[in-house]
């Protein structure tokens, strides 16, 4: 019963790995002794618990942000699928397993992996054609699509070319902040937004140093405060070129971009000139073209470097 009613309980496989170590290597109608420890009457218990504390599962909503959840620990890994909307953070699915005699040796950083990896085979259903942001507590996960490959085995080549092809949008949730996830399954119910999120960009406009400091620095641009429509939030806007560009805080430069690059994918300069002619900060050339060079289908699809073939000498006088 506990494995029918295993996606909605968090770190299923957690709880129930002690049970699973009783039973290893033992034959159906075994009547073996099993050493019924303290351990195993406490990991029961906690069994019976979790399916009566089972959590309520929300219907998926089209219009909600999707995140994913990931965590691993010595034994076991697990992943929580949750949509935000508007503003309210709800569980769809929960995912667990045990790991392996072998995997449970991997270091740190490839469990981690392994969590992302497996989690969104198993919710493949859920995240085709869908935005989402992956949520590993591991910082150094963060940086996985920012690598070259000869730093990076063909076990986790063959995982990141899996999960680029879902989201390369990874972003690391601290331990403090990972207060029900260390308490149940080390998951996380948090989601930030994929899309521009005016007023918070607008609440990040007040505490920009970079902003106070821009019309001075540039006298080329002239700031007002204008409500854009249809938000009616009120922003810090360049109007020297005609065109009414919301200056970009640094916190959300990068979901700016990635909502105007994910258009249509196009080159380098189409997209950063896209930009330009909607938002305004210093160092948008630079910040744009590290962004393109971790856009993974981008990589995939368009050569960077062509190599010139030598000039073909052909000997007439033997022909």
């Amino acid at each position: 019963m506990l494995n029918f009613y295993r996606r909605f309980i968090p770190n299923a496989a957690e709880i129930q790995s002690v049970l699973y170590d009783l039973v290893k290597g033992k034959k159906k109608r075994d009547k073996t002794t099993i050493d019924w420890s303290e351990a195993a009457v406490q990991a029961f218990q906690t069994c019976k618990n979790s399916i009566a504390q089972a959590a309520l599962l929300a219907h998926p909503n089209s219009e909600a942000k999707l995140s994913l959840v990931v965590d691993a620990s010595n034994t076991g890994i697990a992943g929580t699928l949750q949509q935000t909307y508007l503003k309210n953070t709800q569980p769809l699915a929960f995912f667990s397993r045990k790991l392996t005699p072998a995997e449970s040796r991997y270091s740190t950083y490839d469990r981690e992996l392994l969590a992302v990896y497996s989690s969104i085979k198993h919710f493949r259903h859920f995240l085709e054609g869908r935005d989402f942001i992956i949520y590993p507590d591991h910082k150094p996960l963060t940086f996985a699509f920012q690598q070259t490959g000869d730093k990076t085995s063909p076990r986790q080549q063959h995982r990141l070319e899996f999960i680029s092809q879902f989201s390369t949008d990874v972003r690391y949730i601290s331990d403090i902040q990972n207060i029900v996830a260390n308490a149940l399954s080390r998951i996380d119910e948090i989601g930030i937004p994929s899309e521009i999120d005016y007023e918070e960009t607008a609440r990040a406009q007040t505490d920009d140093e970079e902003l106070l400091n821009l019309p001075g620095a540039n006298s080329n641009l002239v700031f007002k405060t204008i409500s854009l429509e249809p938000h009616g939030t009120p922003l810090h806007c360049d109007v020297s070129t005609g065109n009414i560009r919301p200056y970009g805080p640094k916190a959300f430069r990068t979901s700016i971009i990635n909502v105007i690059h994910s258009l249509s994918h196009s080159g380098a300069k189409a997209t950063a000139n896209a930009v330009k002619q909607r938002f305004v900060w210093t160092s948008l050339k630079k910040d744009y073209t590290e962004f393109w060079k971790r856009c993974i289908p981008c990589q995939k699809s368009k050569v960077s470097r062509h190599v010139k073939s030598s000039k073909l000498f052909i000997n007439f006088r033997k022909i």
